[in-house]
């Protein structure tokens, strides 16, 4: 410290500018100055960031129900799809039947014509027959009927056999030699030869003849037989005739009068169907009848 030359006392140096203060105090006024700046431009910052959240969150819900509304369509278009499907399916295997059924018609169809050609040509071949026997039914020698539903000619006993015997008479010999002339003019037919009596009792003889009949049913298997035998002579194949009798178990006509017992006294040749007339078998017994054959 410096004194004053006349006094002796120390003189206190003159201060300088405060350069530091100033200094400092222009550098915290910067800072104040920049933290407002700074302040300010993080509000803005915060708002805009506000307004871009709320944005955003408009954004989502708008798109939460566009999702919602989408899977909808979705589930909507599974199930449509789903429903399509199913009747596609359905339209196919109606497809499928419908096709089936037009087969089996059609099938049937031929079926149907084959019978019908099959039933024309039996009908004109029955129209034949009757033409043919014209001359035997006017004369009363025989009759052609329907019965059971085949065509049947029918030859009274009377005409072919004494009373009880199963020997044909000339008369009776001659008239199925005629019939057997018209029948084997189809020899893709076969023939059932029925014997029928009516119920009379045979008389019983003083002297039994081992070689008679012992009753009705014997009698007229023997009769068919003896007819069945003539008609093979006349040119008759074998394999197409078939004996049998009756007996007095298939009447046509009552038994309690004289008129009837003689129409019941007969022999009938009925015509059987041809294997493709009959209906078809089941499967199961055509493979059993196949196996068999074997």
């Amino acid at each position: 410290m410096a004194q004053r030359p006349d006094s002796g006392t120390p003189v206190k140096p003159a201060r300088g500018f405060p350069w530091r203060l100033w200094l400092y105090a222009i550098v915290i006024t910067g800072a104040a100055g920049a933290g407002g700046y700074f302040a300010w431009q993080y509000r803005q910052q915060a708002l805009a960031g506000d307004d871009d959240r709320a944005s955003c969150a408009k954004n989502l819900t708008a798109l939460r129900t566009q999702a919602a509304d989408s899977t909808k369509q979705a589930t909507d278009c599974k199930a449509s799809l789903a429903e399509a499907t199913k009747r596609a399916t359905g339209l196919e295997q109606q497809s499928g039947e419908v096709a089936k059924n037009l087969n089996a018609t059609k099938d049937e169809l031929t079926q149907l014509r084959a019978q019908k050609a099959d039933a024309d040509k039996r009908m004109a071949a029955i129209e034949d027959i009757q033409k043919q026997f014209a001359k035997m039914i006017d004369t009363g020698q025989l009759q052609v009927a329907a019965r059971h539903g085949a065509l049947v000619v029918s030859l009274p006993a009377e005409v072919l056999f004494p009373s009880g015997s199963s020997v044909l008479s000339k008369q009776g010999e001659y008239a199925v030699v005629e019939v057997a002339g018209v029948l084997k003019k189809f020899p893709d037919r076969r023939y059932l030869v029925v014997g029928h009596t009516d119920n009379q009792d045979f008389a019983k003889a003083k002297v039994p003849d081992p070689c008679a009949p012992k009753d009705n049913w014997q009698l007229s298997t023997e009769r068919a037989l003896t007819v069945t035998r003539v008609m093979v002579t006349a040119g008759m194949a074998q394999k197409n005739l078939i004996p049998a009798g009756e007996g007095e178990h298939d009447p046509i006509a009552a038994n309690t009068t004289a008129d009837g017992r003689q129409k019941n006294r007969r022999i009938e040749i009925a015509l059987l169907p041809a294997i493709n007339e009959l209906p078809p078998l089941p499967a199961s017994l055509q493979d059993a009848a196949g196996s068999g054959a074997k």
